[in-house]
């Protein structure tokens, strides 16, 4: 084995960064309080990859994957430059919780081919359990980095690597059942970094503060790996110490200086939402360059009120950077410049729901969309008619097709796949190295692409991606009345309250009279207990009255411009409770609860109270037995619930409480220990997850469509 040229992989950059002595790089991981938990410099990080890497030396052929299946913490970023240390491709993947992710991480194993797994901390502990219930799992050589990075007998030289050669594999997002892994080149990731620190003027005086998933391409390669290219210092959080407090993120820019971070939009919702004035005393933001806004469709509304809300702390509109990026393509395409404050353009909506851009006028329906930045250096896109390939003229929507050196070499072992995404033709053009489908539609605005929907129908609710078909499956799972393959589930956008998802589901002919209120509790206990996903509204109609194509596929565009047109058979329409508050008695004060005497009643009272404040909710509208999904309670209310649950009770609880013990009744019943009169004794049975169906909250912040799209 000989060394790598010095410049020519992120492990090369480690090693050059150990090298030096006066080297200001760490990565300081805080623990869910705030404080420092662990602190790692590189010479430190070197010597631990290398005696991992010893490990994979032994056990794998170079080129093999490896799957890291660990915790956030200094663990995970010695297990991925151990990979690249030994010239193994590195394949991240989030632990299970509650085991509703084994499916996935069963399907990653599987698909990947690995046969040794990287692990850590509890979540070694844990993996004797997955592999009692997996036989797949259970035919992996499970290793907790812990036991072997401390043995200096185990290091062993950096091993030189082809620059074309996979680096890692990133896996697809979402709920699909068949996730698909991006093979990235060592290449590929150089000349992104090499791109995001030109866009955004990071440097070794840089400072890093991220609490993204280290699983998902943007903290992992942002978050992370772009702190070593740029040798400036990393402080990180787990994503759940953010979501249970927010103001840790902004506490740790503060306390640390630091000066770049990124997050998707709901998370800057969050901080302007939850976050009270009293703790935002002290907070200054004043050092921050640049705040990327990313991996969900960016809302101008948020990054206005976070403005305000923050600007008194130092935080300027010029620090956003709205971007656009995707798996396939590494990471990044566009940047918004630092300094810069970003580009919003008012839109004639009707034209732009026709595929044009036309700038709306003084009579005209606006609709605000916001830029996502210009192409980085090297980086072409173009605007394509999707069923045609031709390209666009100026001024008309179509997908968005990027060309250049960070698009990734394919998906593994998928060459048909990677036929149809990677490597595609222009239609009447001779461009010699094809351009990469993303899947997404916009337009370029001058020098700015402008992301305006998915071609494919994904829902993306507070990060965390949605496929319709998971849910139309485990809804028709949910009651016997309901046909199989009669569903259309489809998101509203720009709605208040944020994105919503709608469940249009056909009856069977000879349910058409049955009673609709057991089929609503039933449909949207389901969803949100399988998918922890919330649905706004449920509307049952005629048998076949679900519009379809000629060859069977449902039309779930179609079928939400006929709904919205009310040109559907309707038989009964749900609304959820927080819908209800939103159009009906939105800002309604929360009535009083007078609880009686008794630990379950005082905690009923609690409860109650509690729910009705965060949803908006008179008390009256938070009964025992509705299911909290039902009422509108999301996956980051449901972390924030086992919070304030926990505290005000003096125990730590799990968070996913909710989930487990889904309506009031239950909760009181679980932690009280005597189950009141209306519980029932026998719980609804819920199907099982669909294999890969999301629930995990870092998955939740695993953000962006299947192909690891829409950092817009």
């Amino acid at each position: 084995m000989t060394e790598a040229s010095p410049a020519g992989t992120i492990a090369t950059r480690l090693v050059a960064l150990a090298a030096r002595p006066d080297d200001r790089w760490s990565i300081t991981f805080l623990d869910s309080h705030g404080a420092v938990f662990e602190r790692c410099g590189a010479a430190e990080l070197a010597a631990r990859a290398a005696r991992v890497a010893g490990f994979l030396e032994r056990e794998r052929a170079p080129g093999a994957p490896v799957l890291l299946v660990f915790q956030p913490g200094v663990d995970f970023l010695v297990a991925f430059l151990a990979c690249q240390w030994s010239g193994r491709l590195a394949v991240p993947i989030n632990p299970p919780r509650r085991h509703r992710l084994i499916q996935r991480l069963q399907a990653v194993a599987a698909d990947s081919g690995a046969t040794v797994a990287l692990t850590g901390g509890g979540v070694a502990e844990q993996s004797a359990l997955w592999q009692a219930d997996s036989a797949e799992l259970a035919a992996i050589r499970w290793q907790d980095v812990g036991d072997i990075d401390s043995d200096p007998a185990q290091a062993t030289p950096l091993r030189a690597v082809d620059p074309a050669a996979t680096c890692f594999i990133q896996y697809t997002s979402g709920s699909t059942a068949l996730p698909k892994g991006v093979e990235v080149s060592h290449a590929n990731l150089m000349a992104d970094m090499a791109r995001m620190e030109a866009a955004w003027e990071l440097s070794p005086s840089s400072t890093m503060v991220t609490w993204l998933p280290a699983f998902h391409d943007l903290g992992l390669i942002f978050g992370l790996l772009q702190t070593l290219y740029s040798g400036c210092p990393v402080v990180q959080m787990a994503p759940n110490s953010f979501l249970q407090r927010p103001v840790l993120w902004l506490e740790a820019i503060s306390r640390f200086r630091g000066t770049h971070t990124a997050a998707p939009s709901f998370a800057y919702d969050l901080c302007a939402r939850r976050i009270p004035p009293e703790a935002r005393e002290g907070l200054d933001l004043s050092s921050l360059v640049m705040a990327m806004n990313a991996a969900e469709p960016i809302d101008p509304q948020v990054m206005e009120d976070f403005a305000g809300v923050f600007g008194p702390h130092g935080f300027g509109r010029e620090t956003f950077a709205p971007a656009y990026g995707l798996a396939e393509s590494t990471l990044a395409v566009t940047a918004s410049p630092v300094g810069v404050a970003p580009l919003l353009f008012a839109l004639d909506a009707a034209a732009l729901e026709a595929g044009r851009i036309v700038e709306a006028g003084a009579s005209s329906r606006r609709l605000v969309i916001p830029g996502s930045g210009a192409p980085l250096a090297d980086v072409s896109i173009a605007i394509a008619d999707p069923e045609t390939g031709r390209r666009q003229p100026a001024g008309r929507v179509g997908e968005i097709w990027v060309g250049g050196p960070t698009i990734a070499r394919g998906y593994w072992r998928r060459p048909e796949e990677s036929a149809a995404t990677f490597g595609v033709r222009l239609a009447g053009e001779d461009d010699p190295t094809g351009y990469l489908r993303t899947g997404d539609l916009g337009a370029m605005i001058g020098d700015e692409l402008c992301v305006t929907g998915r071609i494919k129908d994904l829902i993306i609710l507070s990060g965390a991606n949605h496929y319709p078909q998971d849910i139309e499956r485990v809804a028709q799972g949910a009651h016997p009345a309901l046909r199989a393959g009669g569903g259309a589930a489809f998101g509203l956008v720009g709605e208040p309250g944020g994105e919503q998802v709608v469940l249009v589901q056909e009856l069977e002919r000879t349910q058409r009279r049955t009673d609709p209120a057991p089929l609503f509790s039933a449909i949207s206990a389901a969803v949100w207990q399988t998918l922890e996903l919330q649905l706004a509204r449920i509307v049952l109609v005629e048998p076949g009255a679900v519009l379809r194509t000629s060859s069977g596929k449902i039309q779930r565009a179609a079928n939400r411009q006929a709904w919205r047109e009310g040109a559907l058979p309707v038989i009964a329409e749900w609304r959820s409770a927080r819908q209800q508050a939103l159009e009906e008695t939105r800002g309604a004060a929360p009535g009083a609860h007078a609880s009686s005497s008794g630990q379950a009643s005082a905690l009923e009272g609690w409860l109650r109270d509690w729910l009705a404040r965060r949803l908006a909710l008179p008390v009256s509208a938070v009964p025992l037995d509705r299911g909290l999904g039902e009422l509108g309670l999301t996956s980051l209310d449901a972390v924030d619930l086992a919070g304030a649950l926990g505290t005000h009770l003096g125990q730590a609880l799990p968070q996913t409480l909710a989930f487990d013990h889904p309506t009031v009744a239950a909760l009181v019943a679980h932690l009280s220990g005597s189950p009141p009169a209306s519980l029932p004794q026998t719980p609804p049975q819920i199907p099982a997850p669909p294999p890969g169906a999301g629930g995990d909250l870092d998955e939740l912040l695993s953000m962006i469509e299947g192909g690891g799209r829409g950092h817009d």
